[in-house]
């Protein structure tokens, strides 16, 4: 059995010298410090103040709005699902740019595109995330952490359709080379998709990444 390791005694140092040591009362001294997770919100730091000092130290990641890591922690799409959970209501999914970032870290969105389906009752009134009605088969979304979000494909023709396309195809590039996006396979779904609204822009933006351009013009 391994020997037990032991920490200095500082309470016998004091005895045998008459003082304390420095280090012993710098130890007593410090408060104690918070219980950081995976997930870091204001509260668990002090409020927003510190929260800011330390995003902007680099000790904290931001991830989205007040929802941060710590930055020795691996941003992955579990983390960025965890981070917006609670703003994704049971029912309905994660779509577009929001899905895009979830899935392949590209530029965190400004609100979430949140989809639900038709004759389900629109989720409420939130600030950051976007409710929309939308059809979406079961074979186009995936679970990650608990977070129902659109599939790689149909994300893609989300993001290809509602997003500006110069931010489309920084987006698309990013769920090419991370996740494995077949532009053209997106393309051959975007011509079987015959109500689907907003095909001109998406088509165009396709078309873009297929060609391998930046000109969005």
């Amino acid at each position: 059995m391994p020997a037990a390791t032991t920490a200095p005694d500082h309470a016998a140092s004091a005895r045998a010298t008459g003082h304390v040591p420095a280090a012993a009362l710098a130890h007593l001294l410090a408060p104690p410090g918070p219980e950081i997770g995976l997930l870091v919100v204001p509260e668990d730091v002090g409020g927003p103040a510190a929260f800011q000092e330390l995003v902007r130290a680099g000790a904290l990641r931001r991830l989205w709005g007040d929802v941060a890591a710590p930055a020795s922690v691996p941003v992955t799409p579990t983390l960025r699902a965890l981070a917006v959970r609670d703003q994704v209501p049971r029912g309905t999914v994660l779509a577009g740019a929001a899905a895009a970032w979830v899935l392949c870290g590209s530029a965190p969105p400004r609100v979430l595109d949140v989809v639900h389906p038709p004759g389900r009752h629109r989720p409420p009134p939130r600030q950051g995330r976007a409710a929309r009605q939308a059809h979406v088969l079961r074979d186009e979304t995936t679970l990650v952490a608990g977070v129902l979000v659109t599939s790689v494909l149909r994300t893609a023709l989300d993001v290809a359709t509602r997003c500006e396309p110069v931010q489309a195809l920084s987006t698309l590039r990013r769920l090419e080379a991370v996740c494995g996006l077949d532009a053209r396979a997106a393309a051959r779904s975007l011509e079987l998709r015959h109500r689907w609204a907003g095909r001109a822009q998406a088509r165009r933006t396709l078309a873009l990444l297929l060609a391998g351009t930046d000109d969005p013009v």
